[in-house]
């Protein structure tokens, strides 16, 4: 992981993000879903979170050694608790996965997609019991909707 490189580094932007992929992906797409989901779940305003993004397949030997599942996945989240640091955590997004599931979507709106879904599991939402995937869904509903209004406000 790569949450201690993160301590020594000074905070000027909420998503600090690693690309180690050949694709130039700005980190302002992330920046401004991150704005919108801390706002909305009134989360300290100097919070941030590590991403980086992987091309390799090596989000898979992640898998298996903190989850124990030996297969390729799209995003990996992992949360951060370290006193007086408003870390939120980790998320690692395979480029690759994006590109290939995306359906009609870009791939950018896929890759925030998968950053928004990260990004709750590090605030503590979950979808392994039916009731809690209700209350992940609507989240990334709602989520999404106010990045589609900004999205919108910002073109007018």
């Amino acid at each position: 992981m790569f949450i201690g490189s993160v301590l020594n580094i000074p905070k000027t932007k909420s998503v600090i993000v690693t690309n180690r992929t050949e694709d130039n992906i700005e980190s302002d797409i992330f920046e401004e879903l991150f704005s919108i989901v801390i706002n909305g779940e009134l989360k300290n305003s100097d919070s941030f979170i590590n991403l980086e993004l992987t091309s390799d397949g090596s989000i898979r030997q992640l898998n298996k050694k903190y989850l124990g599942r030996d297969e390729i996945t799209d995003v990996l989240s992992f949360t951060a608790d370290i006193p007086g640091v408003n870390l939120i955590g980790d998320i690692i997004i395979d480029t690759n996965v994006a590109k290939e599931q995306k359906e009609d979507r870009t791939v950018i709106e896929e890759l925030q997609i998968l950053f928004l879904h990260g990004l709750l599991h590090c605030l503590g939402y979950d979808h392994l019991a039916a009731a809690d995937k209700k209350i992940m869904d609507a989240k990334e509903k709602e989520y999404k909707n106010l990045l589609r209004k900004e999205k919108n406000q910002t073109r007018e």
